[in-house]
């Protein structure tokens, strides 16, 4: 039986109840779930199941696993209340939307750059593009100005399913449009202002980093 997604139905939901489908190691599996599971860059969550704390959540073989302290504390048919670290949801939640904004700009000032890689966690977001030399500062500068001048003006952030390809979710924030599977909040004011960072992490490839600033 497939993990109801109730992280899909309401993506600000902190706490569910849920039914034990399934003990494995150190995993639990329940019969829904507002836990998010690493993938597509974004972290896995945490938070507890009846107080045992879940150190994160992944997905195997498309089944969703609560990675938990004491495995043992849980058996099939067992009734469980889910917790989530909401501050750290958030915070992810946050920043993945900021991360596709500021893509947006660095795309128009730079020319669509091929992204390697990108990973998204509470602490910040980071996207590896493929660029030869050193992304140019006062190029950096103008996309966080951007950015967080079109944060500021609250704009709507809709995700929508794409009719064409089932299961493919589409977020939408003014002009910019993407596929995404991740978490996001509903309005570009509740990301805040971001700085922006740009790291080498090796030849031919530049990094930038997004945070919240404090």
């Amino acid at each position: 039986m497939e993990t109801r997604r109730l992280y899909y139905e309401d993506p600000y939901l902190r706490e569910f109840e849920a039914v034990v489908v399934a003990v494995e190691g150190d995993g639990v599996i329940l019969n829904q779930t507002a836990f998010y599971p690493e993938g597509g860059g974004q972290a896995g969550d945490t938070g507890t199941l009846n107080d045992v704390k879940v150190i994160n959540t992944i997905q195997r073989g498309g089944r969703i696993i609560h990675l938990v302290e004491r495995p043992t504390a849980f058996k099939v048919g067992d009734e469980v209340r889910g917790v989530l670290n909401w501050s750290r949801r958030y915070r992810i939640m946050r920043l993945h939307s900021a991360s596709h904004i500021m893509e947006y700009f660095l795309y128009q000032r730079l020319g669509p750059l091929e992204r390697l890689g990108s990973h998204v966690d509470e602490r910040k977001d980071r996207a590896d593009y493929a660029y030869d030399g050193r992304l140019p500062p006062e190029a950096l500068r103008w996309v966080e100005e951007q950015t967080n001048r079109f944060i500021a003006e609250g704009h709507p952030i809709v995700i929508t399913l794409d009719p064409d390809r089932p299961g493919w979710r589409i977020w939408r924030c003014g002009p910019i449009e993407m596929y995404c599977a991740g978490t996001h909040v509903r309005n570009t004011r509740e990301i805040g202002e971001v700085v922006l960072r740009r790291r080498n992490p090796g030849r031919g490839v530049e990094r930038i980093e997004t945070m919240l600033k404090p």
